[in-house]
């Protein structure tokens, strides 16, 4: 459904609470008939009010009392699109942004503030009331939320109704399945769903059969001898924690046959561990205390691509446009710092363009099919995990490329960052990650 027209909206103190002051021509667009009784709604909060027409009143101007706008956040200079449907005159659509809050006025949610305000700001110029809101800030018995908006470069705080869809940028509260199920029954959608782990991840995907030839050999880690079975079958593994992100907690563990014996590594504190053992029970004993009561998966090594000796990865982001279609936003190569065993931008790693190194490995014809391979593994894991998880908006897919050209899935993340754009000094693909949140939002919530 696309809007219908953008409007403005005033208060007027003189009108009645339930009465809807608009123009002649605006009650032409919008099918509407004087003294009509019809539903205003904005976000989850809903009026019965009655339209009179105003024949002074301009055309893409509406007149509310002024008890309303106080509770709905709107301000009378933005143009807000409006859509009416079996006599429900929807505003908005109001996007709520969940994020946690910082006590700092010029960035009230820390390094997310930039991102945040962009969103903001894309939001403005669609037609759409966006806000961004802690959880100590939601009223589920009030229906309604204290949330920030940004104007002018300044961050204004003001009450608002229940938003139409939220967008979680945060790990908190948002995510318990109680507060998840509150506010969907309430009537909200929420942009990604909460994550699966990496096991779970893994055996959504196992069961695509376009997808099997991607995915590394990966066990769930019950006792060491699944790790012990990995290694002496593969020398060289990955333990994985199946929650977390950013690279964090991982271990290398590599195995030697004559004499027998196991090398490790993991980072702790930006700093990189590296040890020995001499049998299968001191490795356990020794990785025990850095795994802690963590869950972990182990996953074959790949042998992946390399850039003066540091290992390499895509980072292809995968979003849905305004239709409700994945579509390829943007990749680069992340490439880790020197001696990392990961490849992550927040261990202190590099970033390059995809085809450029490419080129430095493999012939044309050849890069030509790896990068069609890479958009076709990213876009298939995107829709297969979404049969899983339910509606998502986004996905961060971790892609690596082996040094004979294969090419295999790594990570999914369900709150991608945008780093690697700015980086790149790649600007297009920089808004357009941010502009495709709010298009997609705007696509959820029925505008």
């Amino acid at each position: 459904m696309l809007p219908d027209l953008h409007v403005k909206i005033s208060s007027d103190a003189k009108l009645d609470v339930h009465s809807l002051l608009v123009s002649q021509d605006m009650m032409n667009k919008l099918d509407l008939t004087d003294k009509q009784a019809i539903t205003l709604q904005f976000g989850q909060s809903r009026f019965t009010m009655h339209v009179a027409a105003d024949a002074l009143l301009s055309s893409e101007n509406l007149k509310i009392n002024p008890a309303i706008i106080a509770k709905t956040g709107i301000q009378s200079n933005m143009p807000y699109a409006i859509i009416n449907h079996k006599h429900i005159i929807r505003i908005g659509p109001y996007i709520g942004i969940a994020a946690n809050l910082k006590p700092d006025r010029s960035k009230p949610f820390g390094m997310q503030s930039f991102f945040i305000r962009q969103l903001i700001e894309q939001a403005q110029s669609m037609g759409a009331v966006c806000f961004a809101f802690s959880m100590k800030d939601l009223d589920l018995i009030k229906a309604q939320v204290r949330g920030f908006t940004c104007h002018n470069n300044v961050w204004v705080k003001g009450l608002y109704p229940l938003p139409d869809v939220i967008y979680p940028r945060c790990n908190s509260e948002f995510n318990r399945y109680s507060v998840r199920q509150s506010l969907q029954k309430m009537g909200v959608r929420y942009f990604n769903p909460p994550g699966i782990g990496k096991w779970g991840t893994y055996k959504t995907l196992i069961q695509n059969s376009r997808l099997v030839k991607y995915l590394p050999d990966t066990r769930l880690i019950n006792s060491f001898s699944d790790l012990n079975e990995m290694l002496n079958k593969y020398h060289h593994v990955y333990m994985k924690p199946i929650t977390g992100s950013q690279g964090k907690n991982i271990i290398k563990v590599s195995q030697s046959v004559r004499p027998k014996s196991y090398e490790y590594q993991y980072h702790i504190n930006q700093r990189q561990i590296s040890e020995k053992a001499g049998s299968l029970q001191e490795l356990e004993r020794k990785l025990r205390s850095f795994m802690g009561t963590k869950r972990y998966l182990v996953q074959q090594q790949i042998n992946l691509l390399r850039k003066d000796g540091c290992i390499m990865d895509l980072r292809v982001m995968t979003q849905k446009n305004r239709n409700g279609n994945w579509m390829v936003t943007g990749d680069a190569f992340r490439i880790g710092k020197s001696g990392s065993i990961t490849s992550n931008i927040s261990g202190g790693g590099s970033v390059g363009d995809v085809q450029t190194l490419l080129n430095h490995y493999f012939d044309k014809t050849q890069v030509r099919e790896i990068m069609n391979d890479i958009d076709f593994l990213a876009l298939e894991t995107a829709r297969t995990l979404e049969t899983r998880l339910g509606p998502t908006g986004e996905l961060g897919i971790d892609i690596g490329v082996d040094q004979h050209g294969k090419i295999w899935l790594i990570e999914a993340n369900l709150k991608p960052a945008r780093k690697i754009f700015s980086l790149m000094k790649d600007n297009e693909s920089r808004l357009l990650s941010v502009r495709r949140p709010i298009e997609y939002s705007i696509y959820l919530a029925g505008f």
